[in-house]
């Protein structure tokens, strides 16, 4: 096993936390009462939340198969590909059910694909453990940000949402 095996273990765990506890509250909101946007960020802690699970789980069989450099060199491709292929399915995920992008929404999906799209590119370039490593935090932070979003929404009135 690899000595970061642990680190990406848990930052895997707490995606699956995230991942349950997204999928609990679309089952707890289902019906009339839940908001496009609210539905729509669910979901996306949900996804965001397993694909982070198989980033960080999927480090270990490619750094056995492949070696530390060229199986660090490989999540962080993989994980370039999932950040920037993300953004036009968001995009049009977005447009598909007329939700306006709010301005903390916005902001945080920015600059966490931003510092992904730097962390991932940075460890195709030059693969070392410590920037997957804050890359995994900052994948980490994506489902987190949403779901504090949704959170915060709640018993808000409609016109407070952005």
């Amino acid at each position: 096993m690899i000595p970061e095996a642990p680190f990406l273990f848990s930052v895997a765990a707490l995606n699956a936390s995230f991942a349950g506890l997204g999928g609990l509250l679309i089952g707890l909101r289902r019906g009339a009462d839940i908001r496009p946007l609210d539905n729509l960020r669910l979901r996306q802690v949900v996804e965001f939340a397993f694909a982070n699970l198989l980033l960080a789980i999927s480090v270990q069989p490619f750094v056995v198969l492949l070696g530390p450099v060229t199986g660090f060199r490989l999540s962080g491709a993989v994980a370039l590909v999932f950040i920037v292929g993300a953004l036009p399915i968001l995009h049009r995920r977005v447009e598909r059910v007329g939700i306006a992008w709010g301005r903390w929404w916005a902001a945080s999906a920015i600059a966490l694909s931003a510092i992904g799209t730097v962390l991932a590119t940075a460890t195709v370039i030059a693969p070392a453990v410590g920037s997957y490593e804050l890359l995994m935090i900052v994948m980490l932070a994506r489902p987190m940000v949403t779901f504090l979003l949704v959170l915060g929404a709640i018993d808000e009135p409609e016109h407070v949402l952005e």
